[in-house]
C-alpha cells in the first residue's frame, strides 16, 4: 500500500472521467495480472523526448577558492575540498539523476475527459479494440504502488510549442537550491508531464513512477484493483457481435461486473419526427 498521499493536481476533480484504449490481448493481460503496465520512458520509441529535461549545474570551482574544508563525496578518503565545490559536486549528482530519468521512470497514460475517435484509431481498432473507462479519483484510489509517495505521481500532460525553451524542464542547479532526496525525486517525476504540441491531441494523464535503476527492464507491473478502477468497457464502434460476446465471455470468466457497451461514435443521428401541423 502506499505509504502517504500521492502527488497529484488539484485542479482536476476526481470525477473527471479518463479512458484507456487497447487490443483484445492487452485487455485479456490486464484482467489475467490484476494489473496496469507501466512502461519505462526510454521505450516509448514513438517520442524521443519523453521525460526529456535540461538541468544545469553548478560550475565546479578550484578548492583554493573556498575556505571551507571537508570530506568529499566523490573523492577518495582523507581528501578534503572546499564547501563550494561540495556544493557543486551534490548539484552534478541532482543533474545527472535528471539527465538519466528516462531509463527510470516509468508511466501509465491514459486520455482525458470524452471518447476520442483518433485513439481508437491509433491505439486499438475500429472493428476489434476496447476501451476501458475510468476516472482519475478512481484511478488513485484503486493503484497500489507499495513505494512512498515521492515516488510517483499523478497528473494531466502539458504541451509546449517549444518543449526544449521551456523553464518548467530546466532546473537551474547554478543558482537554485538543490533538491535531495525525496525532494529530487518530485522535482523529476514532473519531467513525465511536459510533452510537445505535436501530441496535444492525445490529451493525456498519465500516472508516472520512479523505479530502481534496471537496464534490462522494459516496464513494470503494478497491482490494481480492477473492480475499483473499472466502471464500463466498451467495444470499437464497428465490432461486431461475435467480438462484443467474446469480450463479454471474458469478463464473465475474471468475473469482472461492469457494464459492456459498444461505442455510439459511429451511430447514425436519429432523425426527428415532425408532427402532422408542423410546416
Amino acid at each position: 500500500m502506499a505509504l502517504d498521499k500521492p502527488q497529484v493536481n488539484d485542479a482536476i476533480s476526481d470525477d473527471t472521467p479518463i479512458w484507456r484504449y487497447m487490443d483484445l490481448p492487452k485487455f485479456a493481460s490486464m484482467l489475467v495480472t490484476g494489473g496496469l503496465w507501466f512502461t519505462k520512458a526510454a521505450r516509448l520509441h514513438n517520442d524521443p523526448y519523453e521525460v526529456f529535461s535540461k538541468a544545469v549545474r553548478r560550475e565546479i570551482p578550484n578548492d583554493e577558492h573556498g575556505p571551507d574544508r571537508l570530506m568529499g563525496p566523490r573523492l577518495q578518503r582523507g581528501t578534503q575540498i572546499s564547501v563550494e565545490r561540495m556544493v557543486a559536486e551534490i548539484s552534478c549528482v541532482a543533474v545527472d539523476c535528471f539527465d538519466n530519468a528516462p531509463d527510470n521512470v516509468y508511466v501509465n497514460s491514459w486520455c482525458l475527459a470524452s471518447e476520442s475517435m483518433a485513439m481508437w484509431q491509433i491505439y486499438s481498432s475500429l472493428d476489434y479494440g476496447i476501451a476501458v473507462k475510468s476516472s482519475v479519483g478512481q484511478y488513485q484510489r484503486a493503484v497500489d504502488f507499495d513505494v512512498p509517495s515521492s515516488q510517483y505521481r499523478f497528473d494531466k500532460v502539458k504541451y509546449h510549442v517549444d518543449l526544449e525553451s521551456s523553464p518548467e524542464i530546466q532546473p537551474d542547479f547554478s543558482t537554485e537550491s538543490i533538491p535531495l532526496g525525496a525532494n529530487l525525486l518530485s522535482k523529476v517525476l514532473k519531467m513525465a508531464f511536459h510533452k510537445r504540441i505535436c501530441y496535444e491531441y492525445e490529451n493525456e494523464w498519465r500516472a508516472a513512477l520512479y523505479h530502481a535503476p534496471r537496464s534490462e527492464v522494459t516496464g513494470v507491473q503494478i497491482a490494481f484493483n480492477l473492480g475499483q478502477l473499472i466502471s464500463e468497457v466498451y467495444v470499437s464502434p464497428r465490432a461486431e457481435a461475435f467480438f462484443f460476446d467474446a469480450v463479454s465471455s471474458i469478463m464473465d470468466k475474471f468475473l469482472l461486473r461492469k457494464p459492456l457497451k459498444r461505442s455510439g461514435l459511429l451511430s447514425p443521428p436519429q432523425k426527428q419526427t415532425r408532427s402532422a401541423g408542423a410546416r
